[in-house]
């Protein structure tokens, strides 16, 4: 039965607030760690708030162990935590906004059609293999930037992050975690195994920023990033099929580039806006073809692909 044109339309506009937050939350990084934040107190503040909004998940659901083992469950946190959000962070002290938003999910995409490949069996077809080619193609571009040596360590930092985006997709796949529960595991634990150390040794900046800095960042990283973003993305893809969810990350590039022009200033270039929309394509190759459902343009891909 297809869907109502209002709950297609309610599809879209939970679609447009998670890739906005998603997109945003890169943003808000990189504005935090060049102005008046550094990345231990922009991570404890994600971590920190996220952990209290969803301790009741926790508490309800407790950590998986059962399903993820201690191995799972660090590997979770690490993945998609604290870790996660230090190197992010780190890598857009030189990086600017946009090549996260490329970098990130394009080698996510990557890694997980290969990783999928190797332990899941999955499938790689006609359209996958492009894919991962756009992908490869548009983050290639970002070795011919000029600047500094700190800025090429920056984008390999984001690279790698991308690896790790995809080791915790599939550990939670693995274990079959709903993405509200997989995300208050992450919060909770990065809170209990980081803030003691940051609170015990890490460099702080958070006595002498504005107030209105730390909250701007506590609310956005905590609770927008954690909880409404996770809400929007599950929502959009119960209006709009999972495979349109599947492709929400493609559009991460793009948006993400055009909030970095517009909030930080960013430049954007013919060879910059080429990079994010080969990523966010070959993305939405990827990450589609993995997708239960029918995907409504693959019949004319694989028409056009034979006859090529």
């Amino acid at each position: 039965m297809s869907l109502l044109p209002k709950e297609r339309v309610l599809g879209f506009v939970w679609a447009a607030t998670s890739i906005a937050i998603w997109s945003g939350s890169l943003v808000m990084l990189r504005l935090g760690v060049t102005t008046s934040l550094n990345v231990y107190d922009l991570t404890a503040l994600r971590v920190g708030v996220a952990a209290l909004v969803l301790a009741p998940v926790i508490r309800r659901r407790g950590f998986a162990l059962d399903r993820l083992g201690t191995g799972g469950l660090l590997a979770v946190v690490a993945g998609f935590g604290a870790p996660y959000i230090l190197l992010i962070s780190l890598g857009l002290q030189t990086a600017p906004a946009s090549a996260a938003g490329s970098l990130n999910p394009g080698v996510m995409a990557v890694v997980f059609v290969l990783l999928g490949w190797r332990i899941f069996g999955d499938r790689i077809g006609p359209a996958r293999i492009l894919g991962v080619v756009a992908i490869l193609v548009g983050a290639s571009f970002f070795a011919g930037v000029p600047g500094a040596e700190t800025a090429s360590v920056g984008h390999l930092i984001l690279l790698f992050t991308g690896v790790m985006w995809a080791g915790y997709t599939l550990v939670v796949r693995r274990a079959g975690i709903p993405a509200l529960h997989a995300t208050a595991i992450v919060a909770v634990g990065s809170a209990i195994l980081y803030l003691p150390v940051y609170v015990a040794v890490l460099p702080k900046q958070l006595a002498v920023a504005p107030m209105p800095d730390i909250v701007a960042q506590a609310v956005f990283q905590g609770v927008f990033v954690s909880v409404v973003a996770v809400f929007a993305f599950n929502r959009s893809s119960e209006l709009l099929g999972p495979v349109a969810g599947a492709t929400l990350p493609a559009l991460i590039p793009l948006a993400t580039l055009g909030l970095g022009v517009v909030a930080l200033d960013e430049t954007a270039g013919a060879r910059d806006i080429a990079s994010a929309t080969l990523i966010g394509v070959g993305v939405a190759l990827t990450l589609a073809g993995h997708a239960s459902g029918r995907w409504p343009g693959m019949a004319l891909f694989r028409k056009v692909f034979r006859n090529a």
